[in-house]
């Protein structure tokens, strides 16, 4: 898996060189020292799962993984996304193992890179379960599914790179599933002229 954790750093640097710092600044220093942990995450697992580290030189990533002409792809969790008070660190690293695994199984046959991704994440809540008490769009789960997908299918999760959408079904199993597709792609249904 390709994870460029120098690049995140060096965004760190550039945010904290200069002597005064405005509170956006700090925020976004802040951001992305979150993402740098849950790269960081990832690339442990990667280390314990494959044995070797996902830490390569500053190289494009389309370079990196084995690229295909696959419009769109899906990734099943067997888990609905946690509730927002129950993302514990240890919630989040078994979120990012079952995210890793997913695109593992998907990298067998090659994993798209687009250059502007749109990311529909649908979660199936088991019927019983009072859904407006389990999670809300603002939840910080979805953050860390969008923070490892970046730098595997997108370059970045700002709105030049990326764009997403969050649905909830009521289901017999409790799921979540990731569908990630050139924006592109979709724009060109009638629904969006």
């Amino acid at each position: 898996m390709y994870i460029d954790l120098m690049k995140t750093l060096r965004q760190i640097e550039a945010l904290l060189e200069n002597q005064v710092q405005d509170t956006a600044q700090i925020e976004k220093a802040y951001e992305l020292t979150l993402r740098l942990r849950s790269q960081l995450i990832a690339v442990r697992y990667d280390m314990e799962q494959f044995g070797t580290a996902a830490i390569t030189p500053a190289v494009e990533p389309v370079e990196q993984a084995s690229q295909t002409e696959k419009k769109m792809i899906a990734l099943t969790i067997p888990e609905p996304l946690p509730a927002r008070k129950e993302l514990t660190s240890n919630v989040e690293e078994h979120w990012i193992q079952m995210i890793h695994d997913a695109i593992a199984q998907e990298s067998k046959t090659g994993l798209p890179y687009f250059e502007k991704a749109f990311v529909l994440i649908r979660i199936q809540t088991p019927r019983g379960t009072n859904n407006k008490q389990v999670w809300d769009t603002s939840n910080r789960a979805i953050n860390v599914v969008i923070n490892n997908l970046k730098g595997i299918f997108f370059d970045d999760d700002d709105f030049q790179h990326m764009a997403c959408g969050i649905v909830a079904d009521w289901g017999e199993i409790g799921q979540t599933e990731i569908r990630i597709c050139a924006l592109e792609e979709l724009e060109k249904h009638d629904i969006f002229r």
